[in-house]
């Protein structure tokens, strides 16, 4: 089975060494905007994260923890059997499997404090669109901005190695 570009984005991130955990929601948001030529609208998010948590690639979870190299949430995907050495707040599950997580440092470090997994993700929804709003998807110097050209050639890379 083919895995959805979300799944690549978020691995390839982690995988290429641009980051050590994953992609900051708005830079998702702004990559899958891009490969399917939509509009990051409200109900463009609202879709993506339907379809992370609805449809988990077999042997893999996504988790929503905190970066603090940048200072925001990221989401990351991980092995299933990596749940056991993780502490998670909050979280979707398909089948009777972990699908999305919250881990506690996100709660903490930005202040999310959540009763469920569908409150966490609903405050993470409506930050993202503060930025993504406005076009900005990716985190420079301490704040979002536009892609940038490596952005572009990360996302376009990532494209090409998903389409073989």
């Amino acid at each position: 089975m083919n895995k959805p570009f979300w799944f690549h984005i978020i691995k390839q991130w982690k995988d290429m060494g641009k980051g050590e955990y994953g992609v900051t929601i708005p830079f998702l948001v702004g990559a899958l905007a891009c490969h399917f030529g939509k509009e990051p609208t409200k109900e463009f998010v609202d879709e993506t994260f339907e379809n992370i948590k609805s449809n988990p690639v077999n042997g893999y979870y996504c988790e929503v923890r905190w970066c603090g190299n940048i200072d925001e949430p990221v989401i990351s995907v991980k092995e299933i059997d990596e749940l056991a050495d993780i502490t998670l707040e909050a979280y979707y599950k398909v089948g009777g499997i972990v699908s999305l997580g919250f881990t506690m440092d996100l709660m903490g470090m930005f202040h999310l404090n959540c009763e469920t997994a569908h409150d966490c993700l609903l405050k993470l929804i409506t930050y993202s669109l503060e930025h993504v709003s406005q076009g900005c998807f990716s985190k420079n110097a301490g704040k979002f901005t536009s892609f940038t050209d490596d952005d572009l050639v990360f996302i376009n890379l990532v494209e090409e190695l998903s389409s073989t």
